[in-house]
């Protein structure tokens, strides 16, 4: 027979919290890890050929969606969707979310000139035609379904987890900590080759998850974090797209 303190310790909501927060972290590992492994297969030529690129994008795309996707469902099937926020997207968001942009994109730009001498916003040099399908499939993967699922993986559930497990006080946490993991996860799966390129990369993946991440914490909705970060990859597709 189940003593009681044992029940209640099974019932804790901070218990099941912090469970769903390892759940969280162990899917971002595993993302990572898989995503590794497809880059690193792809170099070595074990999916060769310029007519499996399209199948070389999509394969490295699965191996991060799929881990973030089934720890998004491990914790909304245990929680509800309320832990989501609210999707509704107010006129006040879509001026913050430009705004978070144009910040992120500026500062994003200063550190490129700063190590380069280029913004590197311009359009990527190509051999011949470009290949229209790639292209397509590379920039609906970057524009929509990445943001849409990291910012309902990071901001919509993990930093909403970790603000109910901290004090009123030093719930801003929440929001470092989350920008931390964001900008560290797009250091390893980045392409920088370089340790300014890496640098660069995490600090511009910092503020905008330090910014987007301060907007979800104040409005409590994840609409407009969204918002921002399709706007902050559309520029930068818009912008490298071959002409």
């Amino acid at each position: 027979m189940t003593s009681e303190p044992e029940a209640t310790a099974a019932t804790d909501p901070s218990s099941a919290r912090q469970r769903d927060l390892v759940a969280l972290l162990i899917a971002l590992v595993v993302a990572v890890v898989l995503a590794r492994i497809v880059s690193s297969l792809t170099l070595r030529g074990a999916v060769p050929g310029p007519v499996l690129q399209v199948l070389q994008v999509l394969l490295g795309n699965v191996a991060v969606w799929v881990p973030l996707v089934f720890g998004i469902i491990w914790v909304v099937r245990r929680t509800g969707r309320d832990l989501f926020g609210r999707f509704r997207i107010e006129l006040g968001d879509l001026v913050f979310a430009l705004g978070i942009v144009i910040l992120t994109r500026v500062f994003d730009a200063v550190l490129a000139l700063s190590f380069t001498g280029t913004t590197g916003l311009q359009p990527a040099p190509t051999l011949g035609t470009p290949d229209i399908g790639l292209l397509l499939v590379s920039g609906v993967g970057i524009v929509l379904v990445s943001p849409v699922l990291e910012e309902l993986f990071f901001r919509g559930l993990f930093q909403r987890l970790l603000a109910a497990e901290l004090t009123p006080r030093t719930r801003w946490l929440a929001v470092l900590v989350t920008a931390f993991l964001f900008a560290l996860a797009h250091l390893f799966l980045g392409s920088a080759t370089t340790t300014l390129g890496g640098f660069q990369v995490f600090s511009t993946t910092f503020v905008l998850g330090l910014l987007t991440g301060t907007l979800v914490a104040i409005t409590n909705r994840v609409g407009g974090a969204i918002v921002a970060h399709v706007l902050f990859n559309a520029v930068a597709v818009v912008a490298t797209w071959p002409r």
